[in-house]
C-alpha cells in the first residue's frame, strides 16, 4: 500500500536527491533534463556505509516528528524533480565485464547461492546476516508475539489469532512488530510468512492513520499487477504507450544536448542515466526513486489520463519460473512477452560481481503483447552492457527493439519469498537493510534490487545499470522495492 503522507516524502531534498536546492516549479525541468557538469562522485560500498552511519540517527529522529504528524495531514510529493545532471565517466560494470564460456561459479554469500525453495533455505537458527556495521538484536522490540508469549513458528492474522490458535486484542496486533523467529522456514519459502506480515503491517497502517485528513481508506493503494482485472492492466500499459508517443515536455525531441530523447518517456530514461552514480550505493537510493516512481505515475495520469495506480510486480512470485509468470505471458493484459528465443549462446561473466551466469530463456526481440517490436522501440543506451555494444556518449540516439532473455538464474538465488522476507524481517537498521537490498560486492552480489533487475536477462534493457527505465518493468519493479 502506498500513502500519500508527509511520511512518505519526509526526507529532505539533500538527503532523497543527488543535486541540492528548491524544488523545480511546474514546467521547469526535472533531474537531467538541464545539465550542469559535477564531479563523479565516489561510488562502492565506502562511500554508502559512511553516508548511511552518518545519518541514521537523525533520520530516526526527523521520521519519528514526521510520523507523528501524518494522522492529521496529507502531503503531496513535490510536483517536479529538481534540476541538475552529472557527466558520465567511463562506467565501471561496463569496463569490467566480458562474455566467455565457463561453468558456472558459485560464492558464499548471505544468500547462499543456490535455489530458494521449501527444500533450500536458511535454517532458524542461521538466518544472520553479515553486515557492515552492528545491529541491535532483534528489531529493537521484544521477539514475543501479539500474546507477550513467544510467537514460534506460529503465523499472526491481523484479525487477533495465530495459526496456532493463540488470540490477541486488535490493539496488541496494531503495535505488534513480527520478527523472523515467529516464522519457521516453511512459512518463509512458501511466502505465507510474508502475506502475514503485510497482513500486520496493514493492520498497523489502519491503527495509525483513523483519523485525519490522511486515512488508510482515503489513500491511493498500489496493488500486486496480477490482481488488477484486464481492463486495469490494459489502461496501465495504454497509458505507457501515450507516454512513448508523447513529444517530450522539457526539451526538444533530438536536440543537440540530448540526442536521444523524443519523446516524453525518454525523459525519464534520461533521468536516470543522469543520476545513475549518484542514487546507487548510496543512501540517496531508496528516497529518489520513491520520488522518481510517482512522478512516472502522475505523469501517467496529467498526461494520458490514467486514473488508477501504479502497480507493483511481486517476483517472488515467480521466482525459478519467470519465464512462466502471467505478467510475460505476452498476451495484450501483460506487460509483453518475452524476447525471441535465441540458440546457441555462451554464459555471461559480470567482472564487476565475479559472477558467470547462463543464458536465458529468450534474448532476442520482445514480438508480443504491449512493447512488442514494431510498436515500441526504446531510444537511449545501453551504457554497461557486458557484450561489447555500448553508446559511446550517455544520451545517443540508438533506436532498437525492447529484448528480454528471462533469467531464473537470477530469481531462483535474489528474489525468492525467503530473501525478501529475511531482508525486511532480519535487518532494523536502515545501513544493513539497503546494503543488504542493494548488493555489496564480496557477499550478496545483487540483492532484491539488482536481482530484479537481472531478471530481464543478459541482453536486455531492464539490467542496464544506467538506462533500465527504457524497459516499462523497471516502474513495477521499483514499485515492489518501494
Amino acid at each position: 500500500m502506498h500513502l500519500q503522507s508527509s511520511l512518505v516524502f519526509s526526507l529532505s531534498a539533500a538527503t532523497a536527491f543527488a543535486s541540492t536546492g528548491s524544488v523545480a516549479p511546474t514546467g521547469s525541468a526535472p533531474t537531467g533534463a538541464v545539465g550542469y557538469n559535477t564531479t563523479q562522485p565516489q561510488n562502492g560500498q565506502q562511500k554508502h556505509i559512511s553516508e548511511l552511519e552518518a545519518q541514521v540517527s537523525s533520520l530516526k529522529a526527523s521520521l519519528s516528528s514526521k510520523h507523528a504528524a501524518s494522522s492529521s495531514s496529507c502531503e503531496n510529493a513535490p510536483s517536479s524533480l529538481p534540476s541538475g545532471a552529472v557527466s558520465r565517466e567511463s562506467s565501471p560494470a561496463s569496463t569490467a565485464s566480458a562474455t566467455y564460456t565457463a561453468a558456472y561459479e558459485t560464492y558464499s554469500s548471505a544468500y547462499d547461492d543456490a535455489q530458494k525453495s521449501s527444500n533450500s533455505v536458511l535454517s532458524t537458527t542461521s538466518r544472520s546476516v553479515s553486515a557492515p556495521f552492528a545491529t541491535d538484536s532483534g528489531n529493537g522490540t521484544s521477539t514475543a508475539g501479539p500474546t507477550g508469549t513467544a510467537a514460534s513458528s506460529s503465523l499472526v492474522g491481523t484479525s487477533g489469532t495465530s495459526s496456532s490458535s493463540a488470540s490477541a486484542s486488535s490493539t496488541a496486533v496494531s503495535t505488534y512488530l513480527p520478527v523472523l523467529g515467529d516464522y519457521n522456514d516453511e512459512e518463509i519459502s512458501s511466502g505465507s510468512a510474508w502475506k502475514n506480515v503485510s497482513d500486520i503491517a496493514d493492520a498497523r497502517m489502519k491503527a495509525r492513520t483513523s483519523s485525519g485528513d490522511c486515512t488508510y481508506e482515503n489513500a491511493r493503494v498500489r496493488t500486486e499487477f496480477r490482481s488488477m482485472s484486464n481492463d486495469q492492466r490494459k489502461a496501465f500499459t495504454d497509458a505507457i504507450a501515450c507516454l512513448q508517443d508523447t513529444e517530450p515536455r522539457y526539451t526538444t525531441a533530438g536536440s543537440d544536448a540530448y540526442p536521444g530523447v523524443y519523446t516524453r518517456y525518454d525523459e525519464f530514461v534520461a533521468t536516470h542515466i543522469n543520476m545513475t552514480y549518484h542514487i546507487h550505493g548510496t543512501a540517496d537510493f531508496l528516497a529518489w526513486h520513491r520520488n522518481f516512481i510517482h512522478e512516472f505515475e502522475a505523469a501517467l495520469g496529467e498526461t494520458c489520463g490514467y486514473t488508477g495506480t501504479l502497480p507493483y510486480w511481486d517476483w517472488a512470485i515467480d521466482a525459478g519460473k519467470v519465464d512462466q509468470s502471467e505478467v510475460f505471458n505476452g498476451d495484450e493484459y501483460s506487460m509483453g512477452g518475452n524476447g525471441m528465443y535465441i540458440a546457441g549462446r555462451d554464459d555471461t561473466y559480470l567482472g564487476l560481481q565475479d559472477t558467470t551466469f547462463p543464458p536465458g530463456t529468450g534474448g532476442g526481440c520482445v514480438m508480443s503483447g504491449p512493447f512488442s517490436n514494431g510498436s515500441y522501440e526504446t531510444h537511449l543506451g545501453p551504457l554497461d552492457s557486458p557484450y561489447g555494444n555500448n553508446v559511446a556518449n550517455q544520451f545517443d540516439y540508438n533506436p532498437r527493439c525492447l529484448v528480454r532473455d528471462l533469467s531464473n538464474f537470477f530469481s531462483e538465488r535474489y528474489n525468492t519469498y525467503t530473501n525478501v522476507t529475511e531482508l525486511v524481517l532480519g535487518q532494523p537498521e536502515i545501513g544493513n537493510f539497503q546494503s543488504l537490498m542493494q548488493g555489496f560486492l564480496g557477499d550478496n552480489k545483487f540483492g532484491v534490487h539488482g536481482g530484479g533487475h537481472w531478471i530481464g536477462g543478459g541482453p536486455s534493457q531492464l539490467e542496464d545499470f544506467h538506462s533500465s527505465p527504457s524497459d516499462p518493468v523497471f516502474f513495477i519493479h521499483h514499485s515492489m522495492i518501494d
